[in-house]
């Protein structure tokens, strides 16, 4: 199997008119399809000092027993979770050529005022599953920590969704659905019976097998215990028979599901490490599509081989909480677009590097425009 490795832009030269010429055009047509299926209010307070994580660590460690204090500074309440913060992302990219349905915690019996002002103008509809759950994010200059109250994550079911949404309705959203995404699998106890109920309806309908792209994402699933990883491995088979499947896992996340199945690289940053591990995920999970996004590029490994690419290094972020949902919905785009696996990667990259430079989401002209900087080496810090 073939392994291509681009460690800067510059070798992508070749590909990149195709890619641009993609983004100018845009979608054919005007698509739709469904994102879930989590939704928190995430607190934001930005350390001053120390400002890097790995600084952070040691000071904790050493005040182990006593007590500590550290500077911040409270940036307040913003809407989150993975998918309300894809959904949004989603539609961004595509402003205008994509109606989105959002499913998920985004209140009990109605939508709650923060994700009404977030997400009710830019989606087509907003289906309500429970209340959010909460985070405080502590954003660091090298990363971030979410420290989450999960308790509300057990409410989102695949019957809690038929109730509330409906199931002739959901049927009628699968019927002309033109991809799905459902992500952080890792704060959900359910979400797998979701994500296979999503495929089997799809079928019952009709609907011709992997004419749907399924974008998902585990997110930190750390806490879950193995059997339930092995489950959800056991469902992926019959998912994939149905839909294309994109799964996407941060650098970490990788290393924990490389450990489950038997390759430990934990702490192997390199493109050839990265790439390495794509490949054996590919060969042990089945789905169409396996991609793995460390903070210096991404992967991407299917049956044609494996491709990493470049990241567009920002020294300091704007902001790093939403960089990888952004990602994500790049990744969805480049697969609604009909690219392949080296654009999907690449244009990740790019929406997730414009996204942490101004705190928002291109759209595809934007995106083009940040791809024309980034090959001219002209990218700067801030957009």
């Amino acid at each position: 199997m073939t392994q291509i490795l681009h460690t800067s832009i510059d070798s992508l030269a070749s590909e990149l008119p195709a890619i641009r010429q993609a983004l100018q055009k845009g979608l054919p047509a005007p698509v739709s399809g469904l994102c879930g299926f989590d939704g928190f209010i995430d607190t934001f307070i930005r350390l001053e000092s120390p400002a890097s994580m790995e600084a952070f660590g040691p000071k904790v460690t050493a005040a182990a027993g006593i007590a500590t204090s550290f500077p911040v500074r409270h940036l307040g309440d913003k809407f989150g979770g993975n998918g309300p913060l894809f959904a949004r992302a989603l539609h961004d990219l595509n402003a205008g050529s994509i109606e989105v349905t959002y499913i998920g915690a985004v209140g009990d019996k109605e939508i709650l005022p923060i994700f009404d002002e977030a997400l009710s103008a830019k989606m087509k509809r907003v289906v309500t599953l429970a209340d959010p759950a909460h985070s405080d994010c502590l954003e660091f200059t090298d990363g971030k920590i979410m420290l989450g109250d999960l308790s509300t994550c057990a409410d989102i079911t695949w019957e809690r969704l038929l109730e509330r949404m409906g199931e002739n309705d959901l049927n009628a959203a699968l019927e002309t659905a033109d991809f799905i995404s459902a992500v952080n699998w890792g704060k959900l106890p359910h979400a797998g019976d979701i994500w296979l109920n999503l495929a089997k309806t799809l079928a019952a309908l009709g609907r011709e097998p992997k004419s749907v792209p399924f974008f998902m994402d585990l997110a930190e699933f750390e806490h879950r215990p193995e059997e339930d990883l092995t489950r959800l491995l056991d469902r992926l088979p019959e998912i994939t028979e149905q839909c294309h499947t994109l799964l996407s896992f941060n650098l970490k996340e990788a290393w924990q599901m490389g450990a489950h199945l038997g390759k430990d690289l934990s702490g192997q940053k390199t493109p050839e490490a990265v790439a390495e591990l794509a490949a054996f995920l590919h060969e042990n999970i089945r789905t169409d599509r396996i991609i793995i996004h460390p903070n210096s590029g991404a992967a991407c490994a299917s049956d044609t081989g494996t491709v990493y690419v470049p990241g567009p290094f920002c020294k300091e972020p704007l902001i790093s909480t939403g960089a990888g949902d952004n990602f994500g919905a790049g990744c969805l785009t480049a697969a609604l677009l009909g690219l392949d696996d080296t654009a999907t990667v690449l244009l990740g990259n790019c929406a997730s590097g414009y996204f942490v430079r101004s705190g928002k989401t291109p759209d595809l002209k934007g995106l083009d425009h940040f791809l024309e900087l980034w090959s001219g080496n002209n990218l700067p810090e801030r957009l």
